[in-house]
């Protein structure tokens, strides 16, 4: 089963299954065993799936991933990025960003190409599940999504 689509997050949204959305996504198509293993170590508190401003993710660099150096590795990376261009604009139903926030900002855990991607097309808001761990992050997005719908 291919769990990386839109739809099919929103379908997990709706029964209120984000978190488990995630592990199935993250353990197939999404291919991101730490992620999934890492989310499971202690208590996360989850958002629903949203629509969230691209302003919020102004704390992660612009194209390539600073850890990205060889000459090789960034041109994959932008290669990448012009394909899913194409698949957007045929259809594709782009699986949401993993968001988290951490240290008082947001970083994109599963989703930099997807990123980049609508960053170079001029979108504005992005589907997105945020995540953080502990209280007082909890209440911090909890009010920033609020303020940001």
């Amino acid at each position: 089963m291919i769990y990386g689509t839109l739809s099919l997050a929103k379908q997990y949204n709706s029964e209120g299954k984000i978190d488990q959305w995630m592990q199935d996504f993250l353990r197939a198509d999404g291919k991101n065993l730490a992620l999934a293993d890492g989310l499971l170590l202690e208590e996360r508190h989850y958002f629903e799936l949203r629509e969230i401003p691209i302003r919020l993710l102004s704390d992660v660099k612009s194209g390539a991933p600073e850890y990205l150096h060889a000459e090789n590795d960034i041109q994959y990376f932008f290669h990448v990025v012009d394909r899913m261009k194409e698949s957007l604009a045929d259809g594709w139903d782009a699986p949401p960003l993993i968001v988290e926030y951490v240290y008082g900002k947001f970083q994109v855990d599963d989703g930099r190409h997807r990123l980049e991607t609508y960053r170079q097309l001029g979108v504005e808001r992005v589907w997105a599940v945020v995540w953080t761990t502990g209280e007082k992050n909890k209440k911090t997005v909890e009010k920033i999504l609020e303020d940001n719908k």
